[in-house]
């Protein structure tokens, strides 16, 4: 069985790529150059894998070692932002926190900015995709996102839930004829999404609880490009209800017959303490959330 490397050969790699001589880490690290040096190469040995290459004048990370070094620099900014809440519990938020959304809702961006301008000592990341990750490995502290989440490690905060419903512009109906049932929209050109593990949209839910066949004229990752194919009236989507108010172009088909219903939530990794950085970032995102849905 492979036996894992403890924690602390984590901080000592980062201290060399940092140094960028293992001479100078040891110093840092207030040890002995030959005792670094040969917890390096114990390292490599356990791993299987090179983590550096080395010339005469300097080191660098390979192909393995960078991949160590960006998530060993993440594990020991949260450990260093682990010790200092637990001083400073009820200080001012700070440390790095990255969060995860989905492209369709840069309704967001004020949250970022107005959380940002309110914890200066936080550093954001934000990550911009329609893909499911694992959060641990991907670094993500809390994500935004559509639909069920499975995971029971999660903690899923429900914000609002989202309705969708068949629509196309006046346009592409008078071109290619309405159709009569939810059926027939299988005979049409229609504009979907792959879902948040990358498969395509092939059918769609109906509030009898089946689903009906449609064919993908046009299939996009991004909730964006399939939002303006439909407004430029290139064939029939499933979009938020909200967008017949901003269209009077649109034409909504079978509301009450085919609809996908999908809860807008956010997630982040349940522990025993919260991070005082992730715990000021939830709250802000919940009353955002509120204040956009009452205000909506």
């Amino acid at each position: 069985m492979f036996k894992k490397p403890s924690a602390d050969r984590l901080l000592e790699f980062k201290a060399i790529v940092d140094c960028g001589s293992i001479m100078a880490a040891a110093e840092h690290l207030q040890m002995t150059r030959p005792t670094l040096s040969r917890r390096l190469g114990d390292l490599e040995k356990m791993l299987g894998v090179r983590l550096l290459q080395r010339n005469t004048r300097s080191l660098f990370p390979t192909v393995a070692g960078k991949e160590l070094y960006h998530r060993a620099t993440r594990v020991v900014a949260d450990i260093d932002a682990a010790w200092t809440a637990v001083q400073n519990y009820d200080s001012e938020p700070s440390g790095p926190l990255c969060v995860s959304l989905p492209e369709s809702d840069m309704l967001a961006v004020p949250l970022f900015t107005e959380f940002a301008a309110k914890y200066p000592k936080v550093s954001l990341d934000v990550v911009v995709t329609n893909r499911r990750t694992n959060f641990r490995a991907a670094g993500v502290d809390v994500a935004m996102c559509f639909g069920p989440v499975r995971d029971p490690d999660l903690i899923v905060k429900k914000l609002f839930l989202s309705r969708r419903i068949p629509m196309a512009t006046k346009g592409y109906l008078d071109a290619a004829g309405t159709p009569a049932t939810p059926e027939q929209l299988a005979d049409h050109k229609c504009i979907t999404l792959r879902d948040s593990d990358g498969l395509p949209e092939t059918r769609w839910p109906t509030t009898a609880g089946g689903s009906i066949e449609i064919q993908p004229r046009l299939l996009s990752a991004g909730f964006r490009l399939m939002l303006q194919a439909v407004h430029s009236g290139l064939g029939i989507g499933l979009l938020p209800e909200s967008e017949l108010a901003k269209n009077p172009e649109l034409v909504a088909l079978f509301p009450d017959e085919v609809q996908s219903l999908k809860n807008f939530s956010l997630v982040y990794v349940e522990r025993d303490f919260q991070l005082p950085h992730v715990r000021a970032f939830v709250d802000e995102a919940s009353i955002f959330w509120k204040r956009w849905i009452e205000e909506w």
